[in-house]
């Protein structure tokens, strides 16, 4: 089999990549392991901020719930609260329409596993598990976190790894839990690195997880650890007696990891593979590398100059936004439960202007976090700085 682009991922970032090629005319495969099953993931909740700084629509075909905004709770129980209109989402019907947006754009999908994508002539030759050898001009690697092509194929395309922030999400029910309008973020020890939430999926469901870093994969003992905190924290307002676990996903988040390498000669990384957290920045990311994908295979040029285009679209449209991102999460990991108590105390007597986009948003977070903690700005400029 040939193809121009062969996608190698079916997250949202790989489905938006194999679409955007189609939509430019290229001859596209999108190549997944679990193509067409259904399962759950530990992403399935959203700020519409996010989708419209992204260029998205947020559509009601897989909305669960809607959300007025977040509760940020620091780990002495200090609240601040922030409006944000958000979603919380259906993911299986989410890919299932974007795969069906594919297929309808000229995308052919084909279930396999990628194992490995050498240079072959001025395309590269993918090693499949069961589909033989498929050439193409350029192949988009959007495998994830534990993606292995590029990797394999000499790019580093995460400047952090070790600041991949490993999840374990509970679907659990509990009479009106659901029902709540606001997501709850919980800060400090009790999820190191990142956070602990609370996500309300409407009438009797929820989702409990811990997004954890610097303490490897299993975080397990960590989600064990916050059920049972949320059950204290609620007892309150539910019998928390009666809540039940009804499955466990897993997963791992680049929150932290920023792009390194994302681009080789017929080699292009998205996504989560390439530490482009979000999942609609990370559609955003797909759309770019796979136009860009299409262009080059149009000119006849595939090199690693021809593809440079996607790697600066995308550090002139968010890498900003990232490393300021990746600072501020350094900065917060640094600071011990009692320090950011204090810090909760002062922000939640400020009134936080945290409207517009995405952008806006964490630069309103920044000065109110600068006006109230002076002694946190050298670690900011420090981390950001450091990229």
């Amino acid at each position: 089999m040939n193809c121009d682009v062969l996608v190698v991922g079916a997250s949202p970032s790989g489905i938006a990549a194999a679409t955007s090629s189609a939509k430019a005319g290229a001859e596209v495969i999108l190549l997944d392991k679990e193509m067409g099953e259904s399962f759950d993931h530990p992403a399935n909740t959203f700020f519409d901020g996010m989708f419209f700084r992204a260029g998205l629509a947020v559509e009601r075909e897989y909305v669960l719930h809607d959300l007025d905004g977040m509760r940020i709770i620091s780990p002495g129980g200090c609240a601040i609260e922030i409006p944000a209109p958000g979603r919380f989402i259906d993911r299986s019907r989410f890919d299932a329409l974007y795969l069906e947006r594919a297929e309808r754009a000229g995308v052919e999908l084909m279930r396999g596993m990628a194992k490995k994508a050498p240079l072959a002539g001025s395309g590269r030759r993918v090693e499949t598990d069961n589909l033989g050898e498929i050439g193409a001009q350029v192949v988009i690697d959007a495998s994830g976190v534990d993606g292995m092509i590029a990797r394999q194929e000499g790019l580093s395309p995460l400047r952090h790894p070790e600041d991949v922030a490993w999840a374990a999400e509970a679907v659990v029910e509990l009479a009106g839990l659901g029902e709540e309008r606001r997501f709850e973020y919980f800060i400090g020890s009790i999820s190191p690195g990142w956070k602990a939430t609370f996500s309300p999926g409407g009438g009797d469901l929820a989702t409990l997880g811990v997004f954890v870093r610097g303490h490897g994969r299993d975080v397990r003992a960590y989600l064990d650890r916050f059920v049972e905190h949320f059950k204290k924290y609620k007892s309150a307002d539910y019998d928390v007696r009666e809540m039940k676990i009804v499955s466990i996903n897993r997963g791992g988040d680049a929150i932290a990891a920023l792009p390194d390498e994302i681009v080789s000669d017929s080699l292009m990384v998205t996504g989560a593979a390439a530490g482009m957290s979000g999942m609609a920045y990370a559609i955003r990311a797909g759309g770019m590398a796979g136009e860009v994908a299409a262009g080059a295979v149009e000119s006849g040029d595939v090199s690693k100059r021809n593809l440079s285009p996607y790697d600066r679209l995308w550090r002139r449209e968010f890498g900003l936004e990232y490393r300021m991102g990746r600072a501020s999460l350094l900065t917060l990991g640094r600071m011990a439960d009692e320090e950011i108590d204090r810090l909760a105390a002062d922000l939640a007597k400020r009134n936080l202007a945290l409207s517009g986009t995405f952008f806006r948003k964490g630069f309103s977070a920044g000065i109110a976090l600068a006006r109230a903690r002076p002694r946190t700005i050298p670690g900011l400029i420090k981390s950001f700085a450091e990229g």
